[in-house]
């Protein structure tokens, strides 16, 4: 079985596309459905732990969801990554778990942070570092690191839940949040609790240091293309204030700077009780889960729920342009600054975003792919890195052999602007309602898709019950509506265009 972590806002140009589809409408409640809301039930610890509980007992397995209201939006110049480090860290262990003496491993920690320290600040010197002293140093911290993995027990984890029957282990870090989810038989209940409630009250962060020369390599790997590096130099080239501008993996320079004390600072700011949402759908009893959930996650930190990002993005009134040129196949990407997901208008977003460039008889694709002939796929999507702060309607198009990206970006902008004109017509509406409900009912059919929306919901919008009202909202979408949102929206000044072309 292998686990993968996932720096889920973090999207290379070349996986764009085929990724879009994750911006579509969350799944939610439908006919059928409806008495699903009825059945969650929720209790919240004294600490301020929220947890959510849907029996079901068609089979003996459980799914999880632990969903933290903290990603990359929640980083500041100097620790960019650190969200998702953390993330990479949760799978290392615990106090309990990963260690052969617990004790010895944390002055052996201790050790390798005082031999980083000593390095990274004669770094800093620049050109006035000692060169003699650099590699001493460098000697000194690689021992520490050695001294210290020889009390780990690798892949602890891992190889506890993998013993004990685990499916979808997995985690991701996303610009708004942080998921870690898995299942178990549901005889394995008690064994989930300690296990979890062991992450989030004693984390260990061993092999800081390691898995940071990890994550800098998954940067370097997805901006190793092309396609990646025009994607994310225009992604951060988009936001003129906000922290969806920073990007997800972290800059390179933090990457090399950041440290275990970093890490174990965000954990204190970011993972206190409050700020934790808890999801279990299976084959559980509510009462059996409080039990377990008391016992457990008690230890976790009373602290208040750190306020929202306050930096908010200005309304942008000039276009903003990058152009890269390389040897490479050409791409256009037009992105529109949108509100967030508690605005009012995003229903209507939703339901322009399936319209505009979700499948292959959306406008972009119709235009595009089949009439013009000049790209080989096009799409758009919306929540883009995110969508709990006011983010990006995106649409992106693949340049075919022998077209150029001046006339696929014009007629890009035809289209969008024909929506801004025209609207959509009935029959485009009604189809983006129906896909966005057989949306849902696929996404609630899994204790695991239901537990993972139920954490996100109450942890991103602070009530689990919105998840059940979205449908609603959809509903009542009107052509005029789809039509007003993109005339606001679809306008020159508020447009970011990213182009790949080949030298002339």
């Amino acid at each position: 079985m292998k686990r993968t972590t996932r720096a889920v806002g973090f999207w290379p140009a070349a996986l764009l596309l085929p990724l879009l589809a994750l911006l579509a409408p969350p799944p939610c409640m439908a006919a059928g459905f409806a008495d699903l809301e009825t059945q969650v039930k929720q209790f919240t610890l004294p600490n301020g732990l929220t947890v959510l509980v849907l029996e079901r007992h068609d089979a003996p397995v459980f799914s999880f969801a632990t969903y933290v209201d903290a990603g990359g939006v929640n980083e500041v110049a100097g620790i960019t990554g650190v969200a998702h480090m953390f993330e990479h860290m949760a799978f290392k262990g615990t106090r309990t778990v990963g260690t052969t003496d617990v004790v010895a491993e944390t002055k052996a920690l201790d050790a390798v942070d005082a031999a980083f320290d000593a390095l990274f600040a004669e770094r800093e010197k620049g050109e006035e570092a000692d060169s003699t002293l650099l590699t001493t140093l460098a000697a000194v911290f690689k021992q520490a690191q050695d001294d210290a993995r020889k009390l780990v027990v690798s892949n602890d984890f891992t190889k506890i839940v993998e013993e004990n029957g685990v499916v979808d282990l997995n985690a991701g870090t996303m610009m708004d949040g942080t998921m870690y989810y898995y299942s178990l038989p549901s005889n394995r209940l008690e064994l989930w609790a300690r296990l979890e409630g062991d992450r989030l009250t004693q984390p260990v962060l061993r092999e800081f240091y390691t898995e940071r020369d990890v994550v800098q390599e998954e940067r370097r790997s997805q901006e190793s293309s092309p396609m990646g590096r025009v994607f994310s130099t225009w992604w951060i080239a988009s936001f003129l204030a906000h922290p969806y501008g920073n990007g997800l993996i972290g800059h390179v320079s933090d990457l090399k700077a950041i440290t275990r004390h970093d890490a174990e600072t965000f954990f204190r700011e970011h993972y206190m009780a409050k700020n934790v949402t808890l999801a279990i759908v299976g084959d559980v009893k509510v009462s059996e889960v409080q039990r377990v959930v008391t016992k457990y996650f008690s230890g976790m930190s009373d602290a208040p729920k750190p306020g929202p990002v306050r930096t908010q993005e200005p309304r942008h009134e000039a276009e903003i342009r990058v152009t890269v040129e390389e040897d490479a196949q050409p791409m256009v990407l037009l992105g529109y600054q949108i509100p967030g997901i508690s605005s009012k208008d995003w229903s209507a977003w939703e339901c322009l975003t399936i319209v505009a460039g979700q499948g292959r008889s959306s406008r972009l694709y119709e235009r595009l792919v089949k009439l013009d002939k000049t790209a080989v796929q096009a799409g758009s999507g919306s929540g883009f890195p995110g969508d709990k702060y006011p983010n990006m309607f995106l649409a992106q198009a693949i340049v075919a052999r022998g077209a150029s990206t001046d006339t696929v970006e014009t007629a890009m902008r035809q289209e969008l602007d024909r929506l801004a004109k025209d609207g959509p017509t009935a029959a485009e509406l009604q189809k983006a309602k129906r896909l966005t409900r057989a949306s849902f009912i696929r996404g609630l059919r899994a204790n695991s898709g239901l537990a993972l929306q139920l954490a996100t919901s109450q942890g991103k919008q602070g009530d689990w019950r919105k998840l059940f009202r979205y449908l609603d909202g959809i509903d009542k979408v009107t052509a005029d509506d789809v039509r007003r949102v993109a005339a606001e929206a679809f306008r020159e000044g508020n447009r970011s265009v990213g182009v790949l072309r080949k030298p002339a």
